[in-house]
């Protein structure tokens, strides 16, 4: 059973308008994720340590270091290419978080008005 750990956090995007967006906490907490099993089924445990706003139905996860949004779909295992570079510290995580936010297709349905 590999694990990944690494620092998680929000960012309130809840409000497509609000432009003084930054990822909270500002001391990001720890979470480990399993690298066997989708993201969609670990997603929850990361929405519920951040007490984040957002609906969980309406996230997704960001690699703060490069922007890519992973694919909740797959497991950490098959999204190994996006994580390259996420731990330069020496593998401990520090530097880099993932962040968790409104998926891109809920923030444009509600700047149109849909």
């Amino acid at each position: 059973m590999a694990t990944f750990s690494c620092r998680v956090q929000f960012l309130d995007d809840t409000d497509p308008f609000n432009s003084t967006n930054f990822p909270e906490p500002t001391r990001p907490p720890h979470f480990t994720f399993r690298e066997d099993i989708p993201l969609i089924n670990q997603i929850a445990g990361v929405h519920r340590l951040l007490k984040a706003p957002h609906k969980l139905d309406d996230c997704a996860l960001q690699l703060s270091h490069n922007g890519s949004y992973l694919d909740l779909e797959s497991t950490l295992a098959e999204q190994r290419d996006e994580l390259e570079g996420f731990q330069l510290d020496g593998g401990r995580g520090k530097k880099h978080s993932i962040v968790l936010r409104t998926q891109l297709s809920v923030r444009v349905h509600a700047c149109i008005g849909e």
